[in-house]
């Protein structure tokens, strides 16, 4: 996955690098036919220029910045001619949802052209990082799909679950970052605009937004509800709406999830079956204990943020990903749960 964003990021296969620099004025000015006339350049290279997925996901982050900037000031995107199209086609061709996401947004935004709404210093910093936020949980993904069938007294399971852990370090320091520079009235007001809802074949796509990162995999792999669950339906219902943003290749990884029991409750289940619970398999309770202090450090100050720009929204405003903080709400509660089912596991009985 590392490889295809580094990919997509090299790509310009609408020569949009020389004119991207360009957008941020335009948006600030509020020029329309200035963005028309960008948008519909972009859009007219697309069909002798895109060939293969690389080439389609770089055409779908810049038409994405384009159409989004549009959309922002009013403008549906079918204003441009066989725009709709377009998107249908490249993301018939990347197997992804055929509007911008987080990851053209952040990790496919080459960092040395960086493609920006505004000229705001706060989105520089919002887009950089996301982008570290999003490399760093890659590994930890990676490692907690090959603790999937360890045992608890697996002696390879206590480093898997100190790679999933750095990860999630990184990634936590990286919204304690975002939390402590953009004000919810710099991110509400100027940012946010940007990211509008787009009816792409009749379908309502929603803008790039934390929902669609890979926070999602790491709660399929770790905690997600099991069968029985007063939370199982409506948690089902939530990955059934964000799945489909995800990248291919994290969408097979979700499957290949949820062909297993999550982690947490299976290994406590597994360490606590034995009195004393055995050294190896305390080793591996303390790894999760780690992990999952890391995954509450990012989710409880991801809620507070949240609900601190819904404040100064109208009511009834979705986020990015078209949820109230309702969503948020039920995934710290899940959290929760689990770490007091953890917190419950002594090393004896």
């Amino acid at each position: 996955m590392r490889e295809l964003d580094q990919l997509v990021a090299g790509s310009d296969p609408l020569d949009a690098t020389r004119d991207a620099s360009r957008l941020p004025a335009l948006n600030r000015a509020g020029d329309i036919a200035g963005l028309d006339r960008l948008a519909r350049t972009w859009h007219g290279r697309v069909a002798a220029n895109v060939r293969d997925t690389v080439t389609a996901g770089a055409a779908l982050r810049d038409l994405g910045f384009a159409l989004a900037s549009l959309e922002r000031h009013g403008v549906d995107l079918r204003r441009v001619p066989g725009a709709e199209e377009t998107l249908l086609r490249l993301g018939a061709l990347t197997g992804e949802v055929p509007r911008d996401s987080v990851y053209t947004y952040a990790l496919r935004n080459p960092e040395n052209a960086v493609r920006s709404f505004t000229e705001l210093p706060e989105e520089a910093l919002f887009i950089r990082e996301v982008r570290t936020a999003g490399v760093a949980l890659r590994p930890a993904v990676d490692a907690l799909l090959e603790a999937l069938p360890l045992t608890a007294e697996d002696p390879v399971l206590p480093e898997l679950l100190a790679e999933a852990t750095r990860g999630f370090t990184v990634f936590a320091q990286s919204l304690l970052a975002v939390k402590r520079a953009i004000t919810p009235q710099t991110f509400s007001g100027e940012l946010r605009p940007y990211f509008p809802p787009m009816t792409v074949g009749g379908q309502v796509l929603y803008a790039p937004g934390g929902a669609q990162m890979t926070p999602l995999l790491v709660d399929i792999l770790l905690i997600r509800p099991e069968p029985g669950d007063h939370a199982e339906e409506w948690y089902e219902g939530y990955l059934r709406e964000n799945l489909p943003y995800l990248p291919a290749a994290y969408r097979a990884a979700s499957d290949r999830a949820r062909r297993h029991r999550p982690l947490l409750p299976r290994l406590v289940d597994e360490a606590t079956g034995h009195s004393p619970v055995r050294p190896a398999a305390g080793r591996a309770l303390a790894g999760l204990r780690s992990l999952m202090r890391e995954l509450l450090r990012f989710r409880l100050p991801h809620l507070q943020l949240a609900k601190a720009n819904m404040n100064i929204r109208p009511d009834g405003s979705l986020g990015s990903g078209g949820y109230t903080t309702d969503s948020l709400d039920h995934l710290a509660e899940l959290t929760l749960a689990r770490h007091r089912l953890l917190s419950g596991a002594t090393t004896e009985k």
